[in-house]
């Protein structure tokens, strides 16, 4: 009852019933509480709100990092004024969350030249390490867990498996990009609901013999392997990336979270033939679009997939990415590198913007709050940007059949509007069509499924 009236709008009537629901079982009830939280205007700080907001963080079954918007919003409504004030909000949410509102950044930087008490100290240290001292925050120091930490990703980057060194200077770019930065670094992980990846494949017309191996190409620090390997242990996953470090915070996060079913491995993309096996299943989100020629990136993704295995690729949208196409422009005009002075300079910059300013946008998004997710935002080395119809064509062009478009909600409302429920969703140019009218529908990229002819 509570779903249905919070989907109905009926907030108030909602927030009683989760509350209640979140006393009796705090793992059950704590998602559709923070999704719930995620999508509330506050104007005050109702105590029980806070409490729950409070509970919810601490969640298990709830990635904090969905709830920071919300605590940032409810903090800057209970301390309207700037005040040096110690209470488990607060505390919670400089441990638990990496700020992504612009005026909390201004408060953060306040409270880090003031005379803090100890705890409140060590949490702001924390708070500042996480983004990376975007704000500031340097002379408080690396807080000692960090350290630690620091200490034991390095031990794991020397000793791990390596393919060999980058292919192109790209490649040799982009991993002194993520060398330098690894990006995300993610905090803690949501518990996650167990799903059989043979089961999903199979629903797509892919299935599968036996149990499923896995290829995740370009995985970063780690996140959708482990993501991954919660869902259903029964896979036997690869963890493939350029940067040693990126993969060092991948396998310290595995170890933390106890999952030992992940090989991490540093290398090339177009090295991947030389990894052990083919792959049932192969993911690469947000990555060959950063390569100097995708297209051979996908074919040596297509070489390792066993035959009728299953390719899931996402790439940028050109026409959801023209503001990011804007920040290019000013960072050229202004001469800003990619060092954190110069990212620092560019953040101030559209900080100061007025609202309706395009670069403006930049503030909504996540990755605007971190040096590594600013960088990787607006300061990347090399970016390809695509329209639907040139994916299906360098698809086709390396074997590849499309199985479906993975479209947002709103994506898919607006297509069945404008074509009618019997028009073939996985027509990329009726897609087209609808994008160029609603060009920021796939601002989180285009995810396709594709299968490996042969």
């Amino acid at each position: 009852m509570a779903g249905e009236a919070a989907r109905q709008g009926r907030f108030g009537q909602a927030l009683p019933m989760l509350s209640r629901a979140l006393a009796l079982d705090p793992e059950g009830a704590a998602p559709a509480y923070a999704e719930l939280l995620g999508r509330l205007s506050l104007t005050g700080w109702p105590p029980q709100l806070e409490a729950d907001l409070v509970t919810c963080l601490h969640a298990g079954s709830v990635d904090p990092q969905s709830l920071a918007r919300a605590a940032a919003r409810m903090l800057l409504a209970k301390y309207p004024e700037p005040v040096v004030a110690e209470d488990p909000l607060w505390t919670t949410f400089l441990t638990r969350c990496i700020n992504v509102h612009p005026a909390m950044e201004a408060r953060l930087a306040w409270l880090a030249g003031q005379v803090l008490p100890a705890g409140l100290r060590d949490a702001l240290a924390a708070q500042a390490f996480a983004s990376e001292y975007v704000w500031g925050g340097e002379a408080l120091g690396i807080p000692a867990a960090a350290a630690a930490e620091i200490a034991e990703e390095r031990r794991l980057a020397a000793e791990m498996p390596s393919l060999g060194d980058a292919g192109d200077g790209v490649s040799r770019a982009v991993r002194a990009q993520y060398e330098a930065s690894p990006y995300p670094r993610w905090r803690a992980a949501a518990t996650r609901e167990r799903v059989s990846v043979a089961a999903h494949l199979a629903a797509l017309g892919a299935p599968q013999a036996g149990s499923v191996a896995v290829l995740v190409a370009g995985c970063g620090t780690g996140f959708e392997p482990i993501d991954l390997a919660r869902m259903d242990p029964s896979l036997a996953i690869t963890a493939l990336d350029l940067s040693a470090g990126s993969l060092a915070h991948g396998r310290r996060m595995a170890e933390v979270l106890g999952i030992d079913t992940i090989r991490f491995v540093q290398g090339d993309i177009l090295d991947a033939a030389r990894l052990d096996g083919r792959f049932g299943l192969v993911s690469c989100t947000g990555v060959l679009h950063h390569m100097e020629r995708p297209a051979l990136g996908l074919a040596a993704l297509a070489e390792v997939l066993a035959p009728g295995g299953v390719l899931r690729v996402a790439l940028y949208s050109e026409r959801a990415r023209a503001w990011i196409a804007e920040a290019h422009r000013a960072i050229a005009e202004h001469g800003w590198d990619a060092s954190p002075a110069g990212i620092r300079a560019f953040r101030a910059h559209v900080l100061a913007l007025p609202p309706e300013q395009p670069l403006a946008r930049l503030r909504e998004s996540d990755d605007f709050y971190t040096l590594s997710g600013c960088r990787d935002l607006c300061f990347h080395v090399r970016e390809h940007w695509y329209r639907l119809p040139a994916i299906g064509a360098m698809l086709a062009a390396a074997g590849f059949e499309l199985l479906m478009l993975d479209a947002p909600p709103e994506a898919r409302a607006r297509f069945a509007e404008r074509f009618g429920t019997a028009a073939d969703r996985d027509d990329l140019a009726l897609w087209d069509r609808l994008e160029v009218d609603f060009p920021h529908l796939f601002a989180g990229m285009f995810h396709l499924w594709c299968r490996k002819q042969g």
